[in-house]
């Protein structure tokens, strides 16, 4: 299938798959054309293997003063528009080449100039960073679209925004740190075996985190709408013979890898101030539910001894 922003009514327009060839022609054509009307712009690596492509996505950040939806509808000649309000995201309707009836659908994205070049990094290959991300998580690693994030064991249980600490957004930093190798991942793929097996080769890589019934909810989810994550799973990686993780996995556990991220990312007095709040505020409210407690049972206790006295009392009219 095609793209589907233009699927239905009321635009109901045809957006069919776009052959490779001529997606490369277009995807660059239509990132030069925007380049008049952002600072940067670029796609995302495209994931190994493809015939064809559902629609274009691109990056962009740090429009320039007279860009607006309508002078890009005007440049793209775009029969149409559409987005979510609140979204920073716009599907265009560009007409498909040589075909007068269907169109093509161009996704831009527009984001924070401090978040540009991760949200590349993190978007490329299709994905691979959902298969990356499965392996840090067991290490209490997070990746979101603002950067690499560490999550404090003692804070996530009870509040998983205040256990997020940002660490990088350096993209060749995070590589290091997960022993993959910087040039490999800013080039495509040449086949989907390729990109599996740059995924094994994480320090960090371990294959019982990819059991299927092992899987949070998240990821059982994406399997259902990730074909590759899917194929890597339950086909590709069952049947990988001499699968051998990196020598440091089996000696790799959450509480070493947040001493070297503390260290390495220089985060370890931020860290202690989070936990000092935290632990600050936690004894805090306890002290607060024991004084409650305590009046609730002085209140009980009053409330026993009131019934006793009149009970009395009444047993001493008699």
């Amino acid at each position: 299938m095609g793209g589907k922003a233009f699927a239905h009514p009321p635009h109901s327009l045809s957006t069919p798959r776009i052959p490779h060839a001529i997606y490369v022609l277009l995807r660059d054509k239509h990132i030069s054309l925007l380049s008049a009307f952002y600072l940067n712009v670029a796609s995302p690596i495209e994931a190994p293997e493809k015939s064809s492509y559902g629609d274009i996505d691109i990056l962009a950040s740090e429009p320039h003063q007279t860009t607006t939806i309508q002078s890009i509808s005007l440049a793209l000649d775009a029969k149409t528009s559409t987005s979510t309000p609140g979204s920073p995201s716009t599907s265009f309707a560009v007409p498909f080449p040589d075909r007068p009836n269907e169109c093509i659908q161009l996704d831009i994205h527009v984001c924070p100039k401090s978040t540009f070049n991760w949200e590349l990094f993190t978007t490329s290959h299709g994905d691979l960073w959902n298969l990356l991300g499965t392996s840090l998580r067991g290490f209490g690693l997070t990746a979101n679209n603002v950067g690499l994030n560490l999550r404090i064991a003692e804070i996530e249980h009870l509040d998983r925004k205040r256990s997020m600490l940002f660490l990088t957004s350096d993209s060749t930093s995070v590589l290091d740190l997960m022993g993959l190798d910087v040039q490999k991942y800013w080039k495509q793929f040449a086949t989907i075996d390729e990109l599996y097996e740059y995924v094994i080769s994480s320090r960090f890589f371990r294959k019982d985190s990819y059991v299927r019934e092992g899987l949070k909810s998240n990821d059982r989810k994406r399997m259902g709408k990730r074909p590759l994550y899917q194929q890597f799973v339950d086909d590709w990686l069952p049947h990988r013979m001499g699968i051998e993780e990196q020598s440091d996995v089996v000696m790799l556990t959450r509480e070493n890898v947040l001493e070297e991220v503390l260290d390495r990312y220089e985060k370890r007095a931020e860290y202690e101030e989070i936990l000092r709040i935290w632990r600050t505020e936690r004894a805090d409210l306890q002290a607060r539910q024991q004084t409650k407690e305590q009046r609730r049972a002085g209140a009980i206790i009053e409330a026993e001894y009131a019934d006793a006295w009149i009970q009395a009392s009444r047993l001493a009219e008699i």
